[in-house]
């Protein structure tokens, strides 16, 4: 409790409250707005052409907003005009279509159109010409050639970045240009350990930076996005204890320092732990990231309580909620109990405001 006293005293004298009592997050403050290099451009676009078809009509925000990449096209056709892309032939394109398109098409050719999408494209393909098959086939979608997949090599960071994953880069302040720097001048090593190396450093500052300024909030998404890259590693009784960190500190020091900041202006038990609610809530997609990897450790209901009970107790730090509470706090999230939360944040509100400064 000494912690969160020494953080509360320190922040007496603002009595700024905001009035919106959900969590305000800011961890995109730090982002680059830069537009990235034209290199960068081509080589995103190069990453993810193949799922896109020639002179696409309609391209996702994300490219814009994110890339500032503004007429997919027009770079397309540039990749192409160099070597990079090529269109794909009426017998590449059939894994595009639709099932019945594919049907429709067998027929045609008096074909069988049984079984799977890829039993009929190969059954097509072994029969029908190209040159009969493109009056029926009248999209085409890129191919990266030889040399555009040479260019990907030799940049693998792209297709790391590029490629689905369950976290966000902005969220922890990795966008295009702020990453790409991580990956300038280190022609060899694995992209993984280098993001690690960078979220290992960045943790460490956004912790002290907790520390001096009595706001996690930057720490939490930093130690959630930690543990996500550690669960697509396979390595999920690490990612849990990551997984458990990011909670402990969202609940214990995230969530009880806003509270405090409310409670220091109108001295209301009660209001000071809704707010604690509202931004340590175990929310559905918590519940669902803890649980899967849960099952990943092999573990039942149980064993997950013991472990979870277990990372709480080895924190230093000390909050409002005890390794205990906590450990029911999420217990009772994972089964979608609101008011038995409400109750363990009221019960540690409680408690917390007695010990605090009146």
């Amino acid at each position: 409790m000494g912690f969160l006293k020494a953080l509360f005293e320190a922040k007496k004298g603002n009595t700024n409250v905001n009035n919106d009592t959900q969590p305000q997050l800011n961890h995109n403050a730090d982002i680059s707005t830069r537009k990235p290099s034209d290199q960068i451009q081509n080589l995103v676009l190069l990453s993810i052409a193949e799922s896109f078809r020639v002179d696409e009509k309609k391209y996702p925000d994300y490219l814009r907003l994110r890339f500032g990449i503004g007429f997919p096209n027009e770079v397309f056709k540039s990749l192409e005009n160099s070597g990079s892309l090529r269109r794909s032939t009426a017998i590449e394109t059939l894994p595009h279509m639709k099932a019945t398109e594919l049907k429709s098409i067998a027929a045609q050719f008096g074909l069988k159109s049984s079984g799977t999408k890829d039993d009929i494209c190969v059954r097509i393909a072994e029969i029908v010409t190209e040159k009969a098959l493109a009056q029926f086939v009248p999209d085409r979608y890129w191919i990266t050639t030889e040399t555009g997949k040479a260019q990907l090599e030799a940049n693998p960071y792209i297709s790391f970045y590029t490629s689905k994953h369950t976290y966000s880069w902005d969220a922890v302040g990795l966008d295009i240009n702020t990453y790409a720097k991580l990956f300038s001048g280190k022609a060899t090593g694995r992209v993984r350990d280098i993001i690690w190396q960078y979220f290992n450093r960045s943790s460490m500052d956004l912790y002290n930076n907790g520390i001096t300024k009595g706001d996690f909030n930057d720490y939490t998404e930093m130690l959630h996005t930690m543990a996500l890259f550690l669960e697509e590693e396979n390595r999920h009784q690490d990612a849990l204890a990551l997984y458990m960190r990011y909670i402990y500190y969202r609940a214990n020091f995230e969530a009880s320092l806003s509270a405090f900041r409310y409670y220091s202006v109108d001295k209301n038990v009660d209001n000071a732990a809704d707010i604690v609610f509202r931004y340590a809530e175990i929310l559905p997609y918590h519940a669902n990231e803890i649980i899967d990897i849960s099952n990943c450790c092999g573990f039942d209901s149980k064993q997950m309580q013991s472990f979870i009970q277990e990372a709480f107790s080895k924190e230093q730090d000390q909050g409002i909620f005890s390794p205990s509470e906590l450990t029911e706090f999420v217990m009772f999230g994972l089964n979608g109990d609101q008011n038995g939360q409400k109750r363990i944040c009221r019960s540690a509100m409680l408690l917390a405001a007695k010990k605090l400064p009146r």
